[in-house]
């Protein structure tokens, strides 16, 4: 019988029935969500009067047209209920395939503001993830820095437990797996690209604390099987169209990925790599340095989720379904 919430679209087991529900031998089975961009009834008025008002330079008129396309791009602004109860429906499908622990790599807002945060926050708890056992989040470019608001409001660390960019943080979960949690957003003070003063964080970085980091912490995950989780992508051979990534390589892999893989190859040579940030699907077979690497595209355009599970013996499967909306 199909499922009634989501289909099955591919596996890396080839061996393995094309059933949702969890196998026997599996462990631990982990589900990735990436890229909600939970929209919020924002005041589109405001926006165009700051965006016509005085502008001190021609980047504040850039971030002026940003707060505006920002906002009118999202695919369900004007029906945002509708986009909530999706989120819903899938959050409460991932009990039934017996996921045990939720993991959100990014952009859960789309505009950094207080209500998507508490939209996110509600849907979460309505459907029983909430709570550090069961639900890691990282932070991604649309919720870390009050993107394309004049005045920032309050940041997304009032109504999550994320992690900063220059220190990353384990998380050991009960069954032999461990969550390294990493900021891959920039330092909007000390360190912007060029690029940052009209498209702020389209393209990410990891810090050169991070590989040090792994050699102080790679004791305490020894043995273990590591998964990084991150926001923005590490390659770009994986996605054919190429629209931002054309145009100032505004939307190119993040830097300092050659050194963080480095270092992660010393605590588990097949490390898996989550992340999001570009909204096309990857292929669930994707390798990157022997590194299985997993993105299933921005939530409101490709409705896609993967799970992840470890066997006894500790292999991985990924496994994409997607929502039936």
């Amino acid at each position: 019988m199909p499922h009634p919430i989501f289909r099955w679209i591919d596996c890396t087991d080839r061996t393995r029935p094309r059933s949702l529900m969890r196998p026997e031998g599996v462990k631990l089975r982990l589900a990735q969500l990436t890229d909600p961009h939970v929209p919020s009834e924002v005041e589109l008025i405001g926006r165009l009067r700051d965006l016509v008002g005085l502008q001190e330079s021609v980047w504040d008129f850039a971030h002026g047209i940003g707060r505006v396309t920002n906002e009118i791009g999202h695919r369900y602004r004007k029906q945002r209920r509708l986009y909530t109860n999706l989120i819903k429906k899938a959050l409460l499908g991932l009990h039934q395939l017996g996921v045990d622990h939720l993991l959100l790599t990014g952009d859960l807002s789309h505009c950094s503001l207080p209500t998507e945060f508490l939209e996110m926050r509600g849907a979460l708890e309505v459907t029983g993830w909430w709570g550090d056992d069961k639900l890691t989040v990282i932070p991604g470019n649309h919720d870390r820095f009050n993107l394309y608001e004049k005045h920032p409001k309050e940041p997304m660390e009032a109504f999550f437990d994320v992690v900063t960019p220059r220190q990353p943080r384990i998380k050991t979960l009960e069954q032999g797996v461990a969550l390294v949690e990493l900021d891959t957003n920039r330092d909007p003070k000390d360190d912007p690209l060029f690029t940052e003063k009209w498209l702020p964080n389209t393209v990410g970085k990891v810090y050169e604390e991070v590989p040090d980091w792994f050699d102080k912490n790679r004791r305490d995950i020894e043995g273990m099987r590591v998964i990084t989780l991150m926001h923005h992508h590490i390659t770009d051979d994986w996605y054919t169209e190429r629209p931002a990534s054309a145009i100032g390589n505004l939307m190119a892999p993040a830097d300092g990925v050659e050194d963080m893989v480095d270092a992660l190859e010393l605590v588990d040579k097949e490390a898996l790599i989550l992340h999001g940030h570009k909204h096309d699907v990857m292929p669930v077979e994707y390798h990157y340095d022997g590194h299985p690497v997993s993105c299933p595209g921005g939530f409101a355009e490709a409705m896609r989720v993967n799970l992840i599970d470890f066997n006894v013996h500790d292999e991985a499967v990924i496994t994409q379904v997607a929502l039936r909306a």
